[in-house]
């Protein structure tokens, strides 16, 4: 089975257009997003289109429940509640679907949520051996797939302890654990502008991370010209 497995697209439809390019030729069985299809970018509605052609399974992101007031605006910077507050005055019907996204997915082998295994609905994050050591106590399956960081990271555990994996790629033994953070395709945060996004081939047992330019000066253009605050278009550009 090979799944296609990303998360954090904001509204970026520049980004995820070039996504689903990418996934089309890639083969994929099933399609799983880890949370915020919207928030900070200029084109919610049409992300949310896009999103639902693939007929995904949907985690609930906080910019998701931020939207549907299933999260206080209180839990935003004010770049964030500016724009969710935008957001919200562009979806109507589209708000019913995010109602139907869970906190959680569980496979036979892998369990996805879009921060922190730990209270999935306080949306913490996974930034350290610390917090993956906190999430891997909690693991039952092989491994876990989350978001919301914006920086993909590969962590694992083995008989020796808890480590970082520094490469796009890795082999899934069966003496392991592994916390997969598939980065972000819409907002990037580890100082690549590129999108990144992820596939699973649970039949060879490889998880890769992919990066992928997009046309990110139209994308910030669309967030100017949508009167959005200006950072939620400079940032795009350098990754952060």
């Amino acid at each position: 089975m090979r799944y296609g497995i990303f998360s954090d697209i904001h509204s970026n439809i520049e980004a995820f257009t070039v996504a689903i390019d990418y996934y089309k030729k890639e083969k994929i069985d099933t399609f799983i997003f880890l949370g915020d299809i919207i928030g900070y970018g200029a084109n919610p509605k049409e992300a949310i289109s896009l999103l639902r052609a693939l007929n995904p399974i949907c985690i609930a992101g906080n910019h998701d429940w931020g939207v549907i007031d299933k999260l206080s605006a209180d839990c935003f910077n004010e770049y964030a509640r500016e724009a969710i507050i935008w957001t919200k005055a562009q979806l109507l019907q589209e708000s019913d679907y995010l109602r139907k996204f869970p906190l959680t997915y569980q496979s036979e082998n892998f369990l996805c949520c879009h921060g922190s295994l730990n209270s999935p609905k306080d949306f913490n994050y996974i930034r350290g051996i610390n917090d993956a050591r906190e999430n891997f106590e909690s693991l039952k399956t092989r491994i876990l797939f989350v978001g919301h960081s914006h920086r993909s990271q590969i962590y694992y555990k083995n008989i020796n302890g808890i480590f970082f994996h520094p490469e796009a790629s890795i082999y899934i033994k069966a003496d392991e654990k592994y916390i997969i953070n598939v980065g972000s395709i819409g907002q990037p945060r580890d100082r690549d502008s590129r999108l990144s996004l992820c596939v699973y081939d649970s039949g060879k047992g490889t998880v890769s991370i992919r990066r992928l330019k997009y046309d990110v000066q139209l994308a910030a253009e669309k967030i100017t010209m949508a009167g959005l605050p200006q950072i939620l278009a400079s940032r795009l550009f350098v990754g952060y």
